[in-house]
């Protein structure tokens, strides 16, 4: 898993825990970082003006649509492939609606970039 990635699992187990963690200590029941990464939403979309949607993890790949900003996604997996990060994504808004394929990471922005690391010196992650 990249780093990228790793931080985006970070910052939405953050906006997930958060309120978890203001419950008084007596109400509040422990949640494990696992649980809390599964709980996130896993939606996308795109940041790039545009950006092409390839049949395979990889620049020299077919394209099979073109999405542009703000075309929102579901996420459906990740690989890492000459040199980029790429999330395989379904389009469920936009001219490239119901198409799957790849886009390059730095071209997305996924919910799983909005959950927070979790650091080997809280223990809160580790359960």
């Amino acid at each position: 898993m990249s780093a990228r990635r790793i931080s985006v699992l970070s910052a939405a187990v953050a906006a997930i825990a958060l309120p978890l963690l203001s419950a008084p200590a007596a109400t509040a029941a422990p949640v494990s970082h696992a649980a809390l990464v599964a709980a996130a939403p896993k939606g996308c979309y795109v940041t790039a003006s545009s950006a092409m949607l390839r049949s395979k993890a990889s620049t020299s790949s077919t394209a099979v649509g073109i999405t542009y900003r703000g075309n929102r996604c579901s996420e459906k997996g990740y690989d890492y492939h000459g040199g980029y990060g790429w999330t395989k994504v379904t389009m469920t808004t936009g001219n490239a609606t119901g198409k799957t394929g790849w886009i390059r990471d730095d071209l997305l922005h996924t919910m799983a970039e909005d959950i927070p690391t979790c650091i080997p010196e809280d223990e809160s992650c580790h359960s």
